[in-house]
């Protein structure tokens, strides 16, 4: 004897619509953080997290490294690097990224992440010489090479030099050493 789910009737549209407002009322973030976040990081009157790219008030996405580094320039932060997986809608193909993230401490809401995957590809808009970018690629570089010295692997350690002798270049030539060197 096999024992069947019970069937049901499809909800009528009200229902659905009002599940729809409810899960929209539930997930969608504070008018207040939405605003101080907002006003922080210098966002239009009218911008607000967008859902459906996963951003929350603490979470955002930014469309390009050019994009990222407008962000960075204007407020500043915390910027890191990182490989993630990457999966398309359908879930059927996915791929290693680096995602390079920029962490703003807001006043009263706390960190606030924005985030965009490196790409190379000049011809598209993106460019991998840009002060973000060469800062995160030079801070991670650096905590490689640290890693390898504490191993004793010196030799392991010149790419990481390497890198970050690139990255230094790159930000010589923006004049914006203050990115990653200390101020006595």
């Amino acid at each position: 004897m096999s024992i069947s789910a019970p069937r049901t009737a499809p909800l009528p549209p009200a229902a659905v619509d009002a599940m729809r407002r409810l899960e929209a009322a539930l997930t969608a973030p504070d008018a207040a953080t939405v605003s101080k976040v907002r006003a922080a990081l210098g966002f239009s009157a009218c911008w607000k997290p967008n859902p459906s790219l996963g951003e929350t008030a603490t979470y955002l996405t930014a469309w390009s490294q050019m994009e990222l580094n407008d962000l960075y320039e204007r407020v500043g932060g915390t910027v890191t690097m990182r490989q993630v997986e990457r999966t398309t809608f359908d879930g059927i193909t996915t791929w290693t990224a680096t995602e390079i993230s920029l962490t703003v401490e807001v006043p009263g809401v706390g960190p606030v992440e924005t985030v965009t995957d490196v790409e190379d590809d000049p011809e598209h808009g993106y460019r991998t010489d840009v002060p973000v970018v060469a800062v995160a690629r030079y801070r991670s570089a650096a905590a490689h090479c640290r890693a390898l010295a504490s191993a004793a692997d010196y030799d392991g350690c010149l790419a990481a030099l390497d890198e970050m002798a690139m990255c230094h270049c790159q930000l010589a030539a923006a004049g914006r050493l203050d990115l990653i060197e200390e101020t006595p």
